[in-house]
C-alpha cells in the first residue's frame, strides 16, 4: 500500500480505537510522514506491530509515542497549575489551540502540542507576566502578540495579549474582540464560543500556511473541533462569520481534505497535488523536504503584490511593530530601530543554516508557482 492510503486508514482506525495491519511500499517514507505531520500520538496505538518488515521503524514510533505520552502528562500538569495561578490572582484567561484541542481527542496524548497558549486581557498582561516570573517560569522571548516562558521541566508557555498578528490582517477586526465571544467556565477561566473559536482556528491555519506550512494534524484539528461541538454550534452564526470574512471556500476545502484524510472521500488529481504539499510541509513547515520561507514569499508577492525587492527589504529591515516585542526598547524609543536592525542582522549571521534557507527562498523562483496553486486551491 502507498503511504497516503495507509495514513488515511490509520487515522480512520485510530478515531474508532481499533488497529490496522498494512503492507507498506516504503516503510521509511511512511514513518517520516507520520513524524512530520504530527501523527505519532494519534496513530501509534492503531498500528499492528507485525505490519513493519523492518522493526526499527516500529521501534522509532514506539519510542516517540512514549515521549508523546510523557510530554502530555507534563503539559496537563502545567495547564492545571496555570489555571490555579490565574484564578488565585483573579486574572481572566482562555486556553487556546492545542491546550483546548487536546481535550477533544479520544485521549489527550493523541494530539501533540509544542507550546501551551493562553490569552489574557491586555489590561492584565503585565500582571500575568509578573505572576509567571514569581511562580518560577523563565522569560525566553517575545513577539508582537505574545511572550514565551519556560517551565522548570523544559515546557513552553505562550502568554498572549491578543490573538491577532500581522498575518491575519483581514480578520483583525473580528479577532481583536475575542472577549466579546466568551463563556465563563470556572472562576476566571473562560472559553471561546464555538462559532468564534472555529473561525479563529481557521484563521490560525491560514497564518501557518502563509508563514511556514501545515501538516495533516493541523487540518484534522478543525474536524475534531467541529464534531465535538456540532450539537451546540449555531450554523447561522458560523456561516455568517465565514461569509463576512471570506473564508467559505477555504472552509469547504478544509472539510473536503479532512474527509479524504479520514477515508470518507477519494481524492481527485487536484486534491493530490495539495495533499502532497501538505504531507511534505509538515507541522509548522518543519518537513525535511519543505522550504518554509517560500510560502511567505509566494503570499506576499502574489497576494499582496509586493515586488521581490520590497519583499527582500521587509525581511532584512522589518517594521518596528513586527519586532518591538523582541526589542522592547523600541516601544519608548522608536528612533533606535536602525540599532535593532543591526543587532538582529548580527544574530542572524550566527544562524548559518537558517540564513542560507532564507536567502535561497528569496532569490530562487523554483516551486513558487506550485505554492501559488496551493493558495488558489484553498481560496486564499
Amino acid at each position: 500500500m502507498d503511504t497516503n492510503t495507509i495514513i488515511y486508514t490509520l487515522i480512520e482506525h485510530s478515531l474508532k480505537r481499533d488497529t490496522f495491519k498494512f503492507d507498506a511500499t516504503n516503510e521509511k517514507e511512511l514513518t517520516q510522514r507520520i513524524f512530520e505531520n504530527g501523527l505519532v500520538g494519534l496513530l501509534f496505538e492503531s498500528i499492528d506491530p507485525s505490519s513493519f518488515k523492518m522493526t526499527k521503524y516500529y521501534q522509532m514510533l514506539k519510542q516517540a509515542f512514549g515521549s508523546f505520552v510523557s510530554k502530555d502528562i507534563q503539559q496537563q500538569a502545567i495547564i492545571g497549575h496555570l489555571k490555579t495561578l490565574f484564578n488565585d490572582h483573579k486574572i481572566q484567561h482562555i486556553f487556546l489551540k492545542g491546550s483546548h484541542l487536546k481535550t477533544l481527542y479520544p485521549e489527550s496524548y493523541m494530539r501533540g502540542m509544542g507550546d501551551m497558549d493562553v490569552v489574557v486581557p491586555l489590561k492584565q498582561f503585565k500582571e500575568a507576566q509578573k505572576m509567571l516570573i514569581e511562580a518560577g517560569y523563565q522569560f525566553k522571548s517575545a513577539t508582537s502578540h505574545h511572550h514565551v516562558y519556560e517551565s522548570v521541566d523544559g515546557n513552553f508557555i505562550e502568554l498572549h495579549q491578543s490573538i491577532t498578528s500581522s498575518n491575519e490582517y483581514e480578520n483583525e477586526a473580528f479577532l481583536k474582540d475575542l472577549w466579546e465571544h466568551v463563556t465563563l467556565k470556572d472562576q476566571f477561566t473562560y472559553q471561546l464560543k464555538p462559532e468564534f473559536e472555529y473561525v479563529y482556528l481557521l484563521t490560525h491555519l491560514v497564518r501557518h500556511i502563509r508563514t511556514s506550512g501545515v501538516g495533516i494534524r493541523s487540518l484534522l484539528d478543525i474536524q475534531i473541533f467541529y464534531k465535538a461541538y456540532q450539537s451546540i454550534i449555531d450554523e447561522t452564526i458560523l456561516n455568517g462569520y465565514l461569509k463576512t470574512y471570506e473564508l467559505e471556500t477555504f472552509n469547504d476545502k478544509v472539510v473536503r481534505l479532512n474527509n479524504i484524510f479520514t477515508n470518507q472521500l477519494k481524492p481527485n488529481e487536484e486534491d493530490l497535488n495539495i495533499i502532497d504539499f501538505i504531507m511534505k510541509s509538515g507541522i509548522h513547515g518543519t518537513g525535511s523536504d519543505h522550504d518554509l520561507y517560500l510560502n511567505k514569499r509566494a503570499h506576499e508577492q502574489s497576494r499582496l503584490k509586493k515586488s521581490k525587492f520590497r519583499y527582500i527589504l521587509g525581511e532584512v529591515f522589518p517594521s518596528r511593530h513586527r519586532i518591538q516585542e523582541a526589542y522592547p526598547y523600541l516601544k519608548k524609543h522608536p528612533w533606535l530601530l536602525p540599532w535593532a536592525w543591526m543587532v538582529r542582522l548580527l544574530k542572524q549571521s550566527f544562524k548559518v543554516k537558517n540564513t542560507k534557507k532564507r536567502i535561497q527562498s528569496v532569490t530562487s523562483d523554483d516551486n513558487i508557482d506550485r505554492v501559488k496553486d496551493v493558495y488558489d486551491y484553498l481560496g486564499l
